[in-house]
């Protein structure tokens, strides 16, 4: 499957952008709005103009974002520039707390680029690089190795993590020793930068004038630590596909520590069941589930989650049975569940759960782009 963006033409911008410096220009925040509740969308707009008003001739590059609330904590996003531009939606969630929030732009002159070196293979000539989206769309291509064994991938855009793998060209099962890291990754001096403010709840007199100025922004607050991205090694006896799929897609109150994984897409058998309560019958010790999905354990209420979202039994009921990949069921009292009861969570296939990836490769993980709509979590260090 290739349904993810890919731009073959950027090879060739990139390389003309960056053996010219660009000159100095501003960024131009838009904020549908700067005082907002917890359940709206914050659409950002952020316009790059070099002196004199014209675009630079680099159409490519990447915006990084750091959202800092009062309390000193801060999440980092980062959308491509194309043509100068670059905008997205971040939702607030009711979770988010009430108060003031400073959105800080940086504009990095690169774009989605691997640097790597194939090391103790002299003269190897090329290898193949193949990228496997967390939506399981997938791309190969063939990829030039200089004689010192350095090489560059600069054609692929895609959203969140991903896995990056290698293996050797002409039919050669051989392992390979590579080392890469992920430009965006990087070091480096924002082009320009810019910061505006927005506010949840309704802000005090004294602060509604500071909204729609704008923020001084430290260009050292972009200035990350470059870093060798470490491999991931795919063989046969790595962790089950289910307990890939949990490590990487399960979140938040949904990794409670005592629940029960029920690993559906492991299962060859499941595929003979109506639906997954006909499945859970005699599975878990202590839950009575009917085919209806009628529920209790302990003689207490079950909730359902599917993909982490509270719904009816009857939701989960019409669910083929393909569509699942693991179950989470969690004892009384769960604290995702109202009253103390007990949960079970049903989660789908995002494609990217298939093995895809055969042993012999060598995997990294690396990061792409923020996705254009994405939850405010200010939690989490990057997203």
């Amino acid at each position: 499957m290739r349904s993810f963006l890919l731009l073959p033409f950027i090879g060739l911008l990139l390389l003309a952008s960056v053996q010219a410096q660009q000159p100095a220009g501003r960024l131009n925040i838009k904020l549908n709005k700067n005082i907002l509740k917890p359940g709206d969308s914050l659409l950002v707009t952020v316009d790059y103009k070099a002196v004199g008003g014209q675009l630079p001739n680099q159409s490519l590059a990447t915006l990084e974002l750091v959202i800092e609330n009062k309390a000193g904590r801060r999440t980092r996003l980062r959308w491509p520039v194309i043509d100068g531009r670059a905008s997205g939606k971040i939702f607030l969630p009711d979770s988010l707390p009430f108060g003031q929030y400073t959105l800080l732009a940086g504009l990095q002159q690169r774009f989605f680029e691997v640097t790597g070196q194939v090391k103790d293979a002299r003269n190897i000539g090329s290898i193949q690089a193949m990228l496997l989206t967390k939506t399981g769309d997938w791309d190969e291509q063939k990829v030039t190795v200089a004689p010192d064994g350095t090489f560059f991938i600069r054609n692929w855009l895609f959203e969140d993590n991903a896995l990056l793998a290698f293996h050797r060209t002409k039919d050669n099962n051989q392992p390979l020793n590579i080392s890469i890291s992920s430009q965006l990754d990087s070091t480096y001096e924002p082009l320009a930068v810019a910061g505006r403010i927005f506010y949840i709840g309704n802000p005090p007199a004294a602060v509604r004038p500071g909204l729609n100025k704008p923020v001084e922004t430290p260009e050292a607050l972009f200035a990350d630590r470059g870093i060798i991205l470490p491999a991931v090694f795919v063989r046969s006896t790595a962790r089950t596909r289910a307990q890939q799929f949990n490590d990487e897609y399960v979140s938040g109150l949904f990794r409670a520590g005592d629940e029960r994984l029920i690993a559906v897409m492991d299962d060859p058998s499941a595929i003979g069941f109506n639906n997954i309560f006909n499945y859970l019958q005699g599975r878990v010790a202590g839950l009575q589930i009917a085919p209806t999905g009628a529920a209790s354990w302990r003689g207490g209420q079950v909730t359902f989650f599917l993909d982490e979202v509270r719904v009816s039994a009857q939701q989960i009921a019409n669910i083929p049975m393909t569509d699942i990949t693991i179950v989470k069921a969690y004892p009384p009292p769960f604290i995702g569940a109202p009253g103390g009861g007990a949960g079970i969570a049903i989660y789908t296939r995002r494609g990217g759960e298939a093995n895809y990836l055969p042993v012999n490769r060598q995997v990294f993980k690396v990061r792409g782009y923020t996705p254009s709509a994405v939850a405010l979590d200010m939690n989490k260090l990057r997203l």
